[in-house]
C-alpha cells in the first residue's frame, strides 16, 4: 500500500479530505489525559495537525517517507518513518515506553494494517486503564442523487473488480472490523460513530478525490 501512495503523494496530499472538528473534541473527551497522542499511517499529516491542536505532543508515523515530507511542521508533532509492526524493543526505542500513550489514532488506513499484530502494538504502548484507540475513515462523497449515482456505478462496477479485498471493511464503514477493545466511558459500543462535513469544491477537485481512488485499486 505505501508503494501506490508514494506515486500519488503530492495528489494525496491536496486532494485528502480533512475531518470534522467535532471528531476530534469527541475522542479528546474520551482521553483522561491529553499529554501524547500517536497518529498510525499518517500519511501527509491531516489528522496529526488536528491532534497538534489538543494534544501536548504527537508522534505521527508513517511507511511513506515521501508523505511525511509533505506533512505540516508542527512544534509538537514528531514525524517518523516507520514500519506496519516493531517488536516491543523497537516500540520503547522509537515510539514510546510501555503503557505511556493517551490515545493511538488511525485515520483512513485501519483496514491495511495486519490487525492482530498492530492491535498487539497499541495495547502494549496505551496507558493503563485509560488510553484511548480510536480509528475512522471518511465515506464515499455525496453531491446529490444525480451525481451520486454515477460515481456509485463507476465506484461498483469498474473499479471495484481492483480493490483489495481489504477494502471491503472499509466500505463496511468499518462496522465488521475487528476490534478488541473495551467502550470508551459514557458508550455502550465501541462503534461506530458517525460524524458529517460538508465541504465546497469545484469539480476539478472533486475528481481529484477520485483519481486518489483509483490509484489505491490498481496492484
Amino acid at each position: 500500500m505505501a508503494e501506490l501512495l508514494i506515486k500519488q503523494a503530492e495528489l494525496y496530499n491536496e486532494a485528502r479530505p480533512s475531518y470534522p472538528p467535532e471528531l476530534f473534541e469527541f475522542i479528546a473527551s474520551k482521553t483522561p489525559c491529553q499529554d501524547l497522542a500517536w497518529d498510525v499511517g499518517t500519511g501527509s499529516g491531516q489528522a496529526a495537525r488536528s491532534l497538534a491542536g489538543i494534544y501536548k505532543n504527537v508522534i505521527a508515523t508513517d511507511t511513506s517517507s515521501k508523505q511525511l515530507a509533505l506533512a505540516p511542521r508542527l512544534p509538537n508533532v514528531r514525524y517518523q518513518h516507520a514500519p506496519p509492526t516493531m517488536s516491543a524493543a523497537k516500540l520503547e526505542c522509537n515510539i514510546a515506553p510501555q503503557s505511556s500513550i493517551d490515545i493511538v489514532t488511525v485515520a483512513t488506513f485501519l483496514h491495511w494494517f495486519d490487525l492482530p499484530r498492530f492491535y498487539q502494538q497499541v495495547k502494549w504502548v496505551l496507558k493503563k486503564p485509560h488510553g484511548v484507540m480510536a480509528a475512522w475513515s471518511y465515506t464515499m462523497p455525496e453531491v446529490n442523487d444525480k451525481v451520486d449515482v454515477v460515481f456509485q456505478h463507476f465506484y461498483d462496477n469498474v473499479a471495484g473488480p481492483y480493490w483489495e479485498p481489504a477494502r471491503k471493511l472499509w466500505d463496511d464503514k468499518y462496522r465488521t472490523i475487528d476490534f478488541p477493545f473495551e467502550p470508551v466511558d459514557g458508550a455502550h459500543h465501541t462503534g461506530t460513530f458517525q460524524f458529517v462535513t460538508a465541504r465546497l469544491m469545484d469539480i476539478d477537485h472533486f475528481f481529484s478525490i477520485h483519481k486518489i481512488m483509483v490509484s489505491l485499486s490498481n496492484s
